[in-house]
């Protein structure tokens, strides 16, 4: 069983603990903001985002170019719609680096919140930034995932010190 699957296993059994009655509450780990929601129970698979039709873009890292796709969403296409953009990015949690967007992007039919996988691009509605999820951040309300990036073209991010900059525009 992996990873992935054993959490959802796990947090379909404490909602139903929850629900029962029969759990004491928990304290919520921190999260991607102080102001964050904490997370809840995934939603079903149904609404995750498709790669029928994505948009190709590329990332500017350090000088070195990387693929990336922008999912067929109304987040991703509003996304799309804004670049080329020049990003300065920062760490958060040793886990993604997020960066400010020139303005919040459209949630239209996205779901509450998601479980980003590594390498994925998303975009985090309270506090209206981009993110680049180079580490397993689990689910939160919030979370909204618009592409994904070369794997390369992620470590490359990682690594970058705050302050960095990274460029998105159309391939």
């Amino acid at each position: 069983m992996t990873t992935r699957i054993a959490r959802r296993v796990l947090a379909a059994g404490a909602g139903l603990l929850l629900a029962a009655g029969c759990a004491a509450p928990a304290s919520a780990p921190a999260g991607p903001s102080a102001a964050a929601p904490a997370p809840t129970a995934p939603p079903t698979p149904q609404e995750a985002p498709t790669m029928t039709s994505s948009t190709a873009v590329t990332a500017t890292v350090d000088g070195r170019r990387f693929p990336a796709r922008l999912h067929d969403t109304a987040t991703a296409r509003d996304l799309a719609a804004q670049l080329p953009l020049d990003l300065t990015i920062r760490d958060y949690g040793g886990v993604e680096k997020i960066a400010p967007l020139p303005r919040p992007l459209t949630t239209d039919g996205a779901p509450a919140g998601a479980d980003p996988e590594i390498d994925d691009l998303g975009f985090y509605v309270p506090d209206g930034v981009l993110v680049f999820y180079y580490g397993d951040v689990g689910y939160w309300n919030g979370i909204v995932r618009i592409g994904e990036l070369d794997p390369e073209g992620m470590r490359a991010v990682r690594d970058l010190p705050d302050g960095s900059r990274v460029r998105l525009e159309r391939a």
